[in-house]
């Protein structure tokens, strides 16, 4: 999964197209691949109500398609590269040279050395990212599942558990102090 850190360095390095995926793979949680990001048009942002519509990938049967909120700042993304494909009459996201994207493998890895990962980082990893970060801020993992498309909470429950351990421990933490426990200070060394 990518940090902040490379997010931000992959994102000055990308090109137009790879820019745009980053933005929807991390911010929006779509799957890098031809049944969600590379399917997506101008026709599935509403922009009066801040939301992208996500086409359901061929795995879960149960949803034919997803809303996912566009962050306030990412709107302003998503305003200006609307009009510069408007202009061009260009309907999908996702499009290098005017066609829409299938593949975006070599795109992917020149971008990555020019930003000096090297690392293994795949474009999937947006997404994990996208729902690592979610689960972390303390969203409720069936809130994650279905801003992710997952039919249940448990794919996250088996592939998130280690940012959830932090939390259960945070979580018992935050309870409230008992009187009769000695705090660090009070308690006295085994002699």
């Amino acid at each position: 999964m990518p940090s902040q850190e490379e997010l931000t360095a992959i994102y000055a390095a990308a090109p137009p197209h790879i820019q745009r995926v980053v933005v929807i793979g991390a911010y929006i949680g779509t799957q890098v691949d031809p049944c969600e990001l590379f399917q997506l048009t101008w026709q599935d942002v509403d922009f009066s109500r801040g939301v992208l519509r996500i086409h359901g990938s061929k795995k879960n049967k149960n949803a034919s398609s997803r809303e996912v909120s566009i962050r306030e700042a990412l709107l302003l993304f998503f305003k200006q590269w609307h009009a510069d494909d408007m202009v061009k009459g260009i309907e999908f996201l996702i499009h290098f040279r005017g066609r829409n994207g299938r593949s975006i493998g070599v795109a992917w890895h020149a971008t990555l050395k020019r930003a000096g990962i090297e690392r293994r980082i795949r474009p999937y990893d947006l997404r994990h990212a996208f729902g690592t970060e979610l689960v972390a801020a303390g969203v409720d993992v069936g809130t994650v599942a279905k801003l992710m498309g997952h039919s249940s909470p448990m794919m996250l429950l088996t592939h998130y558990q280690y940012v959830m351990d932090k939390q259960k421990k945070e979580a018992i933490e935050s309870l409230p102090k008992f009187g009769h426990v000695p705090q660090k200070k009070e308690m006295k060394k085994p002699a």
